[in-house]
Order: C-alpha cells, then sequence, then structure tokens
C-alpha cells in the first residue's frame, strides 16, 4: 500500500515539473512577430513614400527596443538561477536549472535587436535618399 502512495507522489511531481517546464516554454514567444497593431501585409505596403519609410523605421527601431528589454530581461533571469542551488536531483546528478535556456533566448533576441536596429538605420537612410 504504501509503495502505491509512493508512486503516485512521484508521478504527481513529476507532472508537476513537466507542466512547469512546458509553462517556462511558452514564456518566450517566437521572434519575427508583428505587433498586435500591424499585420506583415500592411508592413509590405508601407515602403512607397518617404513618410512610409519614416513610419518603418520608427517601427524598427521600437521593435528593436522592446527586443533589447526582452534579452536583458532573459539573462538577468539566468544570473539570478545560475546563483540559486539545484531544486531536484536525481539518479543522473543534479538537475539544470535552465540558465542555457534563458541564455540561448537571450542571445536570440539581442540578435534580432541588432536586425531591425539595422533595418531602422536601413529604412532612415532610404526616407532622407528619396526626399
Amino acid at each position: 500500500m504504501a509503495n502505491t502512495h509512493r508512486i503516485f507522489g512521484r508521478r504527481a511531481i513529476l507532472t508537476a515539473i513537466c507542466m512547469a517546464l512546458f509553462a517556462c516554454t511558452l514564456v518566450v514567444p517566437a521572434g519575427g512577430q508583428t505587433p498586435p497593431g500591424v499585420s506583415k501585409k500592411e508592413l509590405k505596403t508601407w515602403s512607397a513614400t518617404p513618410a512610409d519609410q519614416e513610419r518603418l523605421k520608427v517601427y524598427y527601431r521600437d521593435k528593436a527596443e522592446h527586443l533589447r528589454a526582452k534579452a536583458q530581461e532573459l539573462a538577468a533571469q539566468a544570473d539570478y538561477l545560475a546563483k540559486q542551488p539545484a531544486t531536484t536531483e536525481s539518479k543522473q546528478g543534479i538537475s539544470c536549472n535552465c540558465t542555457s535556456h534563458y541564455l540561448y533566448f537571450s542571445k536570440v533576441y539581442a540578435q534580432e535587436a541588432k536586425d531591425a536596429e539595422t533595418l531602422a538605420a536601413q529604412h532612415d537612410h532610404l526616407s532622407k535618399t528619396t526626399q
């Protein structure tokens, strides 16, 4: 009887850990998505006039700023987790606290911010040359 309760308890804990890890993967949205107010189709139609180039420049600068903030937030979370003791141990050793996960996505967001800033600079140049 006691063995059954132990197995049930382990399954419950394992299920809770899996749900928590799944929730961590949902926190980080896929990159390259447009904000809710702007569709990709609308972005493609903005490149006709110098005023549209200015709008694109502002859009990409805002996007770069948002991505940089997200990258800093994830890097701070990775630093915090790196300083925490491991919460669970297994037969294979101490478990991962997902610092590598946060560092990886921090680098991804930083690169996307750099790309968005490059696009903003290109649209700034285009708006100045077409005026």
